[in-house]
């Protein structure tokens, strides 16, 4: 029998074809890992912005609309679209009101005392606990071109919120002149408070503009 017929060396010859790809498989979780400290997925660098974020089902119904606008992270603005019910927060404070606008009305505080401490403690558990990572590059979208990034990733239980998680599969595409996220994709949602995963879809659209300004209501 040839020595190429061999299972060692089929192997032995499969390796360098192989090593490539384990290398870009490496590349591009370190990418996405990057970008979520302090690039294009950090939400701490992203300017002030709207998004609507539409939740469909398993077969594309939509259930309903999530409109948002955000200022930084510590101070936003959402509801469901036409709900009459919108929620305002700043820092660890929050009111409600029937539009994105107010009027507002103060509400009990379940938020953690030091939110931001709080949200840079789960994105480094996300970073920490990225899986499925793949960069495929540029995709065309609607007459548009975004350099687009897909992982999974999960929080930690956290003790102090009765050992609560949350993960799910993200496809992004982010605009490659602005490096900044313009559509989110998130599916397959998991977590401690759900027996199976969800297979509905969010979709978030993106819209920059600087001129938005959340203030703590008088």
């Amino acid at each position: 029998m040839s020595p190429l017929a061999t299972p060692t060396a089929v192997c032995l010859l499969l390796l360098p074809l192989a090593l490539p790809a384990t290398a870009q498989d490496a590349a591009c979780h370190d990418r996405i890992a990057a970008m979520m400290q302090g690039g294009a997925l950090d939400a701490f660098q992203r300017p002030p912005h709207r998004f609507s974020n539409t939740v469909t089902d398993p077969d594309g119904a939509v259930r309903y609309v999530f409109d948002t606008l955000w200022d930084t992270p510590a101070r936003s603005v959402s509801g469901i679209k036409d709900s009459g019910n919108y929620t305002l927060v700043i820092d660890s404070d929050s009111w409600t009101g029937p539009s994105l606008t107010g009027p507002w009305t103060k509400a009990p505080n379940q938020l953690p005392p030091d939110r931001e401490a709080f949200q840079r403690k789960q994105m480094a558990q996300m970073v920490a606990n990225l899986t499925d990572t793949a960069c495929p590059g540029t995709v065309d979208l609607d007459g548009m071109t975004y350099e687009t990034v897909t992982y999974f990733t999960k929080t930690d239980p956290d003790d102090s919120m009765g050992g609560a998680w949350f993960g799910a599969l993200n496809t992004v595409y982010i605009d490659p002149d602005t490096d900044q996220v313009m559509r989110w994709e998130m599916t397959d949602f998991v977590s401690s408070f759900a027996p199976e995963v969800s297979k509905d879809r969010h979709t978030q659209l993106f819209t920059y503009d600087p001129s938005i300004s959340l203030k703590r209501p008088d």
